[in-house]
């Protein structure tokens, strides 16, 4: 899950999904986990992991460039990502990866579509979510437009490729009544090969279950 954090487990999904924890300092002081608010943070992505279908729409800014991408998803693997700033997108479909670039479909020589599958499904990757993550926290009632929710606030900083590449910083999210997410916001700051930069995201979760129908271009 670590990898899609962006959508899920800003994963992340995608989400959503963000140097070691130690090397990159958070601005203010971590408090250990609550342990209610933990749970339910877990219990949330675990209930968004099995839904068969969702759609989310992400802003983020980094460097003072702002980007906008639309993603729909259908599982198991499938998925229709639009990245509107960088005139780009992309689809996942049947084992196949396809981009459009320019106004050309092409398709990809490798599709990440079974790890996508194994992150939602293997229990080790929640596992792994949890040890990155600290201060977990209740916030209260806090609704999305004119959905009930509850907002809760955790630290995450996580790394990838050995080290190559880290992710830290403080993320927002909203649970519906119906105990899937709504929203998320997160402001971290990443490192790629020794370079860095902050980046504030937020995510709108929706159409949970709906039928979504996504096909190869070409």
């Amino acid at each position: 899950m670590r990898s899609i954090q962006k959508w899920f487990l800003p994963v992340a999904i995608l989400l959503l999904v963000a140097g070691c924890a130690t090397s990159i300092q958070p601005a203010e002081t971590i408090g250990p986990n609550n342990p209610a608010a933990l749970a339910a943070i877990r219990a949330a992505y675990l209930k968004a992991s099995d839904q068969k279908s969702f759609r989310a729409r992400m802003t983020s800014e980094s460097s003072g460039k702002v980007s906008e991408t639309t993603v729909e998803f259908v599982a198991p693997s499938s998925m229709h990502m639009v990245m509107k700033t960088q005139n780009m997108e992309q689809i996942l479909v049947n084992g196949a990866h396809y981009m459009k670039s320019d106004g050309k479909w092409i398709r990809l020589p490798v599709s990440p579509g079974n790890l996508i599958e194994q992150l939602r499904k293997d229990p080790a990757t929640i596992a792994a979510f949890e040890k990155t993550v600290s201060g977990a926290s209740l916030i209260g009632p806090d609704a999305v437009g004119a959905k009930p929710a509850m907002a809760y606030r955790y630290y995450q900083a996580a790394t990838l490729g050995g080290g190559l590449a880290s992710s830290a910083g403080w993320v927002k999210i909203w649970i519906g009544a119906n105990g899937l997410p709504l929203k998320l916001e997160s402001d971290a700051v990443g490192r790629v090969l020794g370079f860095s930069s902050q980046t504030r995201s937020t995510i709108f979760y929706e159409d949970y279950g709906v039928a979504i129908r996504i096909v190869a271009p070409i």
